[in-house]
């Protein structure tokens, strides 16, 4: 049965233990794995119970983040698109299962007039529609389309409802409607009806103004264990409804609460129950709602809402739990590491959670280290190749060090047993392999599969 929403407020919740227990971990994550600096907010029932931020927002300045340090939403920010979509709905100006043609003009889409794509459709990424996005650097001379530029070239793949695909073109094609539909430039409608109403004082998402950017981490590469972080290039999208948004981590953790609140941040709706419930219901029998995917998660019992962000140097991760009414809000101005993962291990959403709830959190056990013998690591050293991508394996002090196509990123590898490794903080596998005596490859396994890179030198 799940929680009441009074579960919340239940007087387990131990603040100073939060902080102390979360301040460990972060500041963990962010050494082992070379992150530049992260912000985060908790909340809880009505309340955002605390907002903390750590490392820096300019590495070479070494000017330290804090909570008014801005970063990408990425695409945490596609379910606020979803809002104002469902605002719209509410107020009968659209209805879900319409054709969406019917209001974008002379940008249509390209879709099959039998079974045309619907705002359902395009919310819960069953719309069929061709996926992509294109990016430009901000200091490059080249500017993205526009949303009417390639929502009008958007072409018909498969039927609607036939497959999921994740698709940001959807969203972008998302936020135009949002501006056909209700006659308001795009940000100015975010602005005004959603985030102004939650008490968000960041004015200016979409065009981040001069007095923003001061306040804007740079993006970087992580640097992994060994690494430091990189910085990258900064770049903007043709997508931008679909979450190259900027805000502080306390913004979007005052829209997840109204999300778990029914469409109310301490007293100030800005949705229906109703509405919040729609967003909240996976659609065509898969995980993915307006904007979130759904999880029942098993260890709680809870149904968890939840949703990444990624652009080029930073990520967000969003999470809420709807029977506790509790969540977690986080930002890093960190790419993923070359194992594929996000920059910020999934034991700081954990523990938050748990503590959140008033629940006892005891920490995941980690992987140790079985001894190897010095001669056998130092003939793993050196260069492999799988496909186009080079695999550098290195010796740092008494580790193995494991780096991917010269990027900064440097992680360690953990010692399972004498050939078999875990890059750190991952489950992704790495054995080593060979014949007579001679290391001549080595595998790495990740999420079922399995690649074979043969030894260069």
């Amino acid at each position: 049965m799940p929680a009441s929403p009074a579960f919340a407020q239940s007087g387990r919740f131990d603040l100073p233990k939060t902080k102390t227990v979360l301040t460990g971990l972060v500041e963990k994550t962010l050494r082992d794995n070379g992150i530049p600096s992260m912000s985060i907010a908790l909340v809880r029932g009505d309340s955002i119970v605390w907002t903390a931020a750590f490392g820096y927002a300019n590495m070479r300045t070494k000017t330290p983040a804090t909570i008014e340090t801005i970063y990408s939403t990425g695409s945490s920010f596609k379910s606020v698109t979803a809002t104002a979509v469902m605002q719209l709905a509410e107020q009968g100006k659209l209805k879900l299962d319409e054709p969406i043609n019917k209001y974008l003009g002379d940008a249509k889409v390209k879709d099959s007039s039998s079974t045309p794509v619907t705002f359902t459709h395009i919310l819960s990424h069953w719309s069929g529609l061709k996926n992509g996005a294109e990016t430009q650097p901000i200091w490059g001379r080249r500017l993205p389309s526009t949303l009417e530029g390639f929502t009008s070239t958007l072409t018909w793949v498969r039927a609607p409802e036939t497959k999921w695909e994740y698709n940001n073109f959807a969203y972008g094609t998302a936020g135009l409607l949002v501006q056909k539909i209700s006659g308001v430039e795009y940000e100015k409608y975010m602005v005004d009806n959603i985030l102004t109403p939650l008490g968000v004082t960041t004015p200016h998402p979409v065009y981040p103004s001069p007095e923003m950017v001061e306040r804007m981490a740079l993006p970087y590469s992580a640097g992994g264990t060994f690494g430091k972080p990189a910085p990258v290039a900064q770049v903007h999208f043709d997508v931008y409804p679909a979450g190259d948004i900027y805000l502080r981590a306390a913004d979007m953790a005052r829209y997840l609460i109204a999300q778990l609140n029914g469409g109310v941040f301490q007293g100030k709706r800005i949705l229906s129950e109703a509405s919040v419930r729609e967003m909240h219901k996976a659609r065509f029998g898969g995980d993915y709602g307006f904007g979130f995917w759904m999880v029942r998660d098993t260890a709680s019992g809870h149904t968890l809402i939840h949703h990444g962000g990624a652009i080029a140097g930073q990520r967000a991760f969003l999470i809420g739990d709807l029977d506790a009414k509790v969540g977690v809000y986080y930002m890093t101005n960190s790419d993923f590491l070359p194992d594929g993962t996000p920059p910020v291990q999934s034991e700081i959403v954990y523990a938050a959670l748990k503590l959140l709830r008033g629940e006892n959190y005891i920490p995941r056990a980690e992987t140790k280290g079985v001894a190897v013998n010095e001669t056998l690591l130092t003939s793993y050293v050196g260069s492999y190749s799988v496909g186009g991508a080079t695999i550098t394996v290195s010796r740092i002090g008494r580790a193995l060090a494991f780096q991917q196509n010269g990027q900064s990123t440097i992680t360690e590898l953990l010692p399972v047993t004498a050939t078999r490794f875990l890059l750190r903080g991952s489950k992704i596998a790495v054995t080593f392999e060979g014949d007579a005596g001679r290391i001549e490859r080595l595998v790495v396994e990740a999420g079922g599969q399995r690649q074979v890179a043969t030894r260069r030198k």
